[in-house]
């Protein structure tokens, strides 16, 4: 089962083998509000147990990255969140044949401001990562995109 956030709703995502074609298919549940922080009845009626668990553990898990996000300052959550943002951009450019000149050329600039910026840097061993059991990456990932963006949108 995967726990999908598509803007303010989560869909319950069934995932098995197609018995005819032995290819993975997904299925989605049921849905709900993003907002909502337990299984609510109508939501356990369309699960199975293992599955309302893996809800329940994936709700925890949410809840405790929310947690720390808010402890966080807002740069260090753009930092920890930096690294898995720009290898999903290398996924990107090795899919697309072409990049737009104008792109390209404020990638290359952000990439050099960044090398100088780290190079001034202080590294230091210490880490508030929060450990997750059921959360997958790319959601953990959308939630910290989330706390960055709400905070740009302060700031406007």
């Amino acid at each position: 089962m995967e726990f999908i956030t598509v803007g303010e709703t989560i869909n319950c995502v069934r995932v098995f083998n197609d018995p005819d074609t032995g290819r993975e298919q997904k299925q989605v549940v049921i849905s709900f509000n993003a907002q909502v922080d337990r299984v609510a009845p109508h939501v356990a009626a369309a699960l199975s147990a293992d599955e309302r668990q893996q809800l329940e553990n994936w709700l925890a898990d949410r809840a405790r990255l929310q947690s720390v996000l808010e402890e966080e300052s807002i740069e260090s959550t753009i930092l920890e969140t930096l690294p898995a943002l720009m290898m999903q951009a290398v996924e990107a450019l090795d899919t697309l044949e072409t990049v737009d000149l104008k792109s390209y050329e404020a990638i290359r600039d952000s990439v050099k401001d960044l090398t100088a910026a780290l190079d001034r840097a202080e590294p230091h061993t210490a880490s508030r990562s929060v450990e997750l059991d059921q959360m997958q990456s790319d959601e953990e990932l959308k939630e910290r995109l989330d706390v960055i963006r709400d905070n740009l949108e302060k700031r406007k």
